[in-house]
């Protein structure tokens, strides 16, 4: 039994087989503020631009505005790339669980599908950096059997609510659980 945040006792409520989850409404921010380091430095140089375009000396002040358009043409362009950039790697991040495996799909143009089998999960992993926290979200690190620092044993699921991240820990590591008691 689960203390909900307004203090009534709510029932643990395993998932779903084979129902596609997403990732949080959070999510989307916290994939934007990854993409966004190349965007800031195109918005500081458009604002100097801009703000440079009064040294130009009279010869020339036929190009300040021209370079002042062209900057934020190509400021507002990346803006739209890495906002359709970040909702489509936004949108195809999924995972579900099977009764074998749990499974996370990721990509848009190349789609990646990892499974991790129950009997092979470790340990399952809550992290949160502070940025995390300052928008609510929760990465899941699931370990499998073999080198802990291999990439290929570990599984990451980014973005996910902290509370829907404690309940897929909860059943990733139940279902695990069962799996290992069931085939000792």
């Amino acid at each position: 039994m689960d203390k909900a945040q307004n203090g009534m006792q709510v029932a643990h409520q395993p998932f779903e087989n084979d129902r596609k989850h997403r990732l949080g409404h959070r999510a989307f921010t916290m994939f934007f503020f990854s993409q966004v380091k190349l965007l800031l430095l195109l918005i500081l140089i458009t604002v100097g631009v801009w703000y440079l375009e009064r040294y130009i000396p009279p010869d020339y002040a036929i190009w300040g505005p021209f370079a002042f358009q062209i900057a934020l043409y190509v400021t507002i362009a990346y803006f739209l790339f890495v906002l359709l950039r970040t909702y489509l790697q936004y949108r195809y991040y999924t995972y579900y669980f099977t009764e074998e495996a749990f499974m996370m799909t990721s990509g848009y143009m190349v789609r990646a599908e990892v499974a991790a089998l129950y009997h092979q999960i470790q340990n399952v992993n809550i992290l949160r950096t502070p940025i995390d926290r300052m928008i609510g979200v929760s990465r899941i690190v699931i370990l499998m059997t073999g080198d802990k620092l291999s990439p290929q044993n570990q599984i990451v699921l980014p973005g996910v609510g902290r509370t829907k991240a404690k309940l897929v820990q909860r059943e990733l590591l139940t279902r695990a659980r069962k799996h290992f008691n069931g085939s000792a």
